[in-house]
C-alpha cells in the first residue's frame, strides 16, 4: 500500500526547487462543480463489505476519462516538544487520462503549478518566475512513481489518481470496517475503516450512482505519536472542458529555469516507505 508519502512529502514540495522557498498552491481551475447525487440508496439491512464498497469506487474512477478535483489538506506535525501544529494546503487537480495531469497549489504568496503533458513535467514558482522541467514517463502512474521516488514531488490523494487504486489501497490489509453512513458536507457518504501494520486509514465514498471519495483520513502508526493526515475531495466535475495546450507547460517571459533536487534531504515529517 502507498498511502504513507501522503503524509510527508507533499510538504517537501517548497524544497525541491532550488530557488524556491514558498509553500505549495491551487489556482482555482474554470471547471464547473458537480453536485452531490441526489440518489442515495436506502440503509442496508446488512452492512456492505468495505472492500467491496471500496472496489466500487475503484471501478468507477477506472471509468472516467477526464476529472477535475479540489483537495484541502491538513498534516498533522508534531513538534520536539509534542505540540501538533496542521500545516494546510489545498490544490486543483486536473486529469485527462492516460497521460495529462495538472495541479495548482495555492497559497498566499502566488502558489505553484505542477504541469504533465505526456513528455515532460514541469514545476512553476509564479512569484519568483522560476520553473524546472525534466523528461517524464509514458503514464501517469509511472510519472507519479518518478516524481516520488527521483523528485520527492507527491501530490495530495496519489494513490486515488492511479488507473486502478483498489490495487493499491487493498494492500497489506490487517483489518476492516464498515463503520456506516455520514454527512460529509452535505453528501451521504459510506465510512470505511481499514488497517496496515504502519497505517490506520478512513475513507468517505459518496453512496449512490456516483461512489467518488469525499474525505481520506491517514494516521502514522510508524512514527511516534501517530500524526495524522485529512484530505477532503470537493468539486468534482467528472466533464471539463480542457484546451489543447492546457497540460504543457510554457514558461512565462524572462522566467528563470533551475534545477531540481534529485536528492531531497531524507528528514521527512513521517516516514515515507512503500
Amino acid at each position: 500500500m502507498k498511502m504513507l508519502p501522503l503524509l510527508s512529502a507533499t510538504l517537501l514540495l517548497p524544497l525541491t526547487l532550488l530557488g524556491c522557498a514558498s509553500p505549495p498552491p491551487t489556482t482555482e481551475s474554470s471547471a464547473a462543480n458537480m453536485s452531490p447525487s441526489s440518489v442515495v440508496s436506502p440503509v442496508p439491512a446488512v452492512k456492505p463489505d468495505p472492500v467491496d464498497v471500496l472496489k466500487q469506487m475503484a471501478a468507477y474512477l477506472r471509468s472516467i476519462d477526464r476529472f477535475t478535483v479540489r483537495v484541502e489538506k491538513t498534516t498533522e506535525l508534531i513538534l520536539p516538544t509534542e505540540q501538533r501544529l496542521h500545516a494546510d494546503q489545498t490544490a486543483e487537480i486536473s486529469i485527462q487520462k492516460p497521460n495529462r495531469l495538472r495541479a495548482n497549489y495555492q497559497n498566499l504568496s502566488g502558489g505553484r503549478q505542477l504541469f504533465y503533458d505526456g513528455q515532460t513535467f514541469a514545476l512553476y514558482t509564479p512569484e519568483a518566475n522560476v520553473y524546472g522541467s525534466a523528461t517524464a514517463a509514458p503514464t501517469i502512474d509511472e510519472t507519479l512513481d518518478l516524481l516520488d521516488n527521483q523528485y520527492r514531488i507527491s501530490l495530495p490523494i496519489a494513490d486515488l489518481l492511479v488507473a486502478n487504486p483498489d490495487s493499491r489501497l487493498v494492500q497489506n490489509l490487517t483489518s476492516q470496517t464498515y463503520v456506516g453512513r455520514i454527512l460529509v458536507h452535505g453528501t451521504v457518504c459510506h465510512h470505511l475503516a481499514f488497517q496496515t501494520p504502519e497505517v490506520d486509514w478512513e475513507i468517505w465514498i459518496e453512496d449512490g450512482p456516483k461512489p467518488l471519495p469525499r474525505r481520506l483520513l491517514l494516521t502514522d502508526k510508524s512514527v511516534k505519536g501517530s500524526p495524522q493526515m485529512t484530505a477532503n475531495m470537493s468539486n468534482w466535475n467528472l466533464a471539463p472542458q480542457f484546451s489543447a495546450d492546457f497540460f504543457t507547460f510554457k514558461p512565462p517571459q524572462n522566467a528563470q529555469k533551475i534545477k531540481f533536487l534529485e536528492s531531497a534531504p531524507a528528514a521527512r515529517p513521517a516516514k515515507a516507505t512503500k
